[in-house]
């Protein structure tokens, strides 16, 4: 086989030869060459087994930083058992951060494997990179230790690897909702840094975070600056500039309703099927290549709005439709129920009909927390400004009927 890097002619690829010819792993290798890996391995190679008796033991007092570093992973939800094995998986833009912290693990006995696996339900070798102890080793740990990790050293370790920044705000998944709120509770109580639960996880255990306001994220990124910078990849995620673009997510959903003293057909009861196309705009994250994640975006546009209105009358599901439940109070509506979770958020387009259709772009999430939901929807909550008048035409009319039903 002839090495695409130095030129040699190997008996078979690996990682051996690849990271002294060209400081590549055999699946950065594949990508760089644009390469299938079926192409690449021998059979040998190719879903090998690995024995607990290889590992060596774990130290018997880890030291501190790979304490932080544990805490900060079970944090991401990223410490997984599997037959006998704890496991920590890296994607492959991420490995230098992988190794990074296995750099950290050694006292628990970790090693990197590059794992090449057949997988049937895709139809070829996929490689699979993680970081690899028996789990014995960590069962002496038990519990989390007493003092604990430093905090914020353990906060770095999980915000490298799972949290997300769009439009100046941090997101954070946790597998557990104990996690968040201690975080949350730390943040607050420690370095007044506010953070937003967001009801839009996974899972009932899991729970996402989103720093309050744009203040709140940057105070967050700028304590744990010095340590994020150490840390290959992380810093990058949340400062570097690069490219932007726009995604759109296009979901139905089916409604009745009627408009309030409109003066032709749409007074009536009737139904239509709505076809919502939301937009969102930022920089794509050099890290996942994405804008934002589609399966996010489903899950909330589904949970706040199409769960909502599905199959529902949009008069009666919300006071901010029961006047006009027109396209573009629904899109004002709309808006305001997605910024909270998709800051990014530049546009909607709401089609009533192949024929018609409402283009919206509301206020920022920084611009609404300042001043408030858009009163155009709230139109009946205001004090009428004819108080007295009401009082003294409307009032005693009604007082006057009663008066005369109760006499006859």
């Amino acid at each position: 086989m002839h090495c695409l890097e130095c030129g040699e002619s190997v008996s078979q690829l690996d990682n051996e030869h690849l990271l002294v010819c060209s400081s590549l792993t055999l699946q950065e290798y594949a990508i760089r060459h644009h390469l299938p890996l079926d192409m690449l391995l021998h059979g040998d190679q190719i879903n090998q087994p690995d024995q607990v008796k290889n590992y060596a033991r774990s130290t018997s007092r880890p030291t501190e930083a790979a304490r932080q570093a544990l805490l900060g992973l079970r944090w991401a939800g990223l410490l997984q058992e599997n037959a006998g094995f704890v496991e920590v998986p890296g994607e492959i833009r991420r490995l230098d951060l992988l190794l990074w912290t296995l750099d950290r693990l050694a006292d628990y006995g970790f090693q990197f494997r590059q794992l090449y696996e057949y997988r049937s339900d895709t139809h070829r070798v996929v490689a699979r990179n993680l970081l690899r102890a028996p789990l014995r080793n960590l069962v002496h740990v038990g519990a989390l230790p007493e003092p604990p990790p430093s905090f914020l050293d353990a906060l770095a370790v999980y915000i490298a690897f799972r949290a997300e920044w769009h439009a100046d705000y941090l997101f954070m998944e946790f597998n557990q909702a104990s996690y968040a709120h201690e975080v949350r509770e730390y943040l607050a109580c420690h370095h007044q840094i506010r953070c937003r639960v967001l009801d839009v996880s996974n899972s009932d255990d899991s729970l996402i975070l989103r720093t309050l306001t744009h203040t709140d994220g940057e105070k967050l990124l700028q304590i744990l600056r010095a340590r994020l910078m150490n840390m290959p990849t992380a810093w990058e995620r949340f400062q570097a500039t690069g490219p932007a673009a726009k995604v759109t997510k296009e979901l139905v959903f089916d409604s009745a309703h009627f408009i309030t003293d409109h003066p032709a057909k749409c007074s009536n009861l009737h139904g239509g099927r709505y076809v919502l196309q939301v937009e969102v705009t930022g920089r794509i994250d050099p890290l996942t290549g994405c804008v934002v994640d589609y399966g996010y975006l489903k899950r909330v546009v589904n949970r706040q709005v199409i769960d909502r209105f599905d199959h529902h009358h949009l008069n009666y599901t919300a006071e901010a439709l029961a006047w006009r439940s027109s396209t573009e109070m629904l899109c004002v509506y709309i808006w305001e129920r997605l910024i909270d979770y998709l800051p990014g958020l530049s546009g909607l387009r709401l089609y009533e009909t192949t024929h018609s259709w409402c283009d919206y772009q509301g206020r920022s999430l920084s611009e609404l927390q300042v001043q408030g939901a858009e009163s155009v929807l709230y139109p009946f909550r205001s004090t009428s400004q004819v108080t007295d008048l009401r009082q003294r035409l409307i009032q005693p009319a009604d007082k006057s009927r009663m008066k005369a039903c109760s006499v006859s």
